[in-house]
């Protein structure tokens, strides 16, 4: 992928590192960090937020957005009517673990990724450094019923809970 990223935006500044690390990352380096659905895949959170901490400059912004941990959308059950949700795990809720999940959708291997409880998350944050400034469990809005492909996407869309949206501050340092 990143070949083929390369290739198509030659002026741009591509990079293999670990999300844990950011070796190839300067300290205090940009403005916001963005993680689209990357936390619920890293096997060290802390590391992971102590590295966004580090490349951002004091009172910079990490973004972050990834799977709802409380909601597994995997092993729901939804009514006959389609008006009850229910959500299960085959194990305790507040168990930090490894899954594996079979391969699926354009993936061709084994599916790893990390359950943890919400407030592993915001624990990770505060100790990292960083001060929650806004939270949202991201819901579609009407002026965007029209990017459903189905009705029962849309309603899917309207009332599940599919992720969560984190933004965090760094606070600057002391003088």
């Amino acid at each position: 992928m990143i070949e083929v990223a390369r290739a198509k935006h030659p002026d741009m500044d591509f990079r293999v590192d670990s999300c844990s690390k950011l070796a190839t990352i300067a300290d205090e380096h940009f403005d916001m960090v963005i993680a689209n659905y990357v936390l619920m895949d890293t096997p060290d959170l802390r590391a992971t937020m102590e590295a966004f901490n580090r490349v951002l400059k004091s009172d910079g912004v990490a973004v972050l957005v990834f799977s709802h941990p409380c909601f597994p959308q995997d092993s729901a059950t939804v009514s006959e009517n389609g008006e009850e949700i229910c959500y299960r795990w085959s194990f305790p809720y507040f168990e930090s673990r490894k899954c594996t999940d079979p391969p699926w959708a354009h993936f061709t291997s084994e599916f790893i990724w990390f359950h943890r409880p919400l407030s592993d998350y915001w624990k990770a944050f505060l100790a990292a450094g960083f001060v929650v400034v806004d939270f949202e469990e991201p819901r579609i809005t009407e002026d965007r019923y029209h990017l459903a492909k189905t009705e029962r996407s849309l309603k899917n869309s309207k009332t599940r809970p599919y992720s969560v949206a984190f933004k965090l501050h760094k606070m600057p340092k002391p003088a």
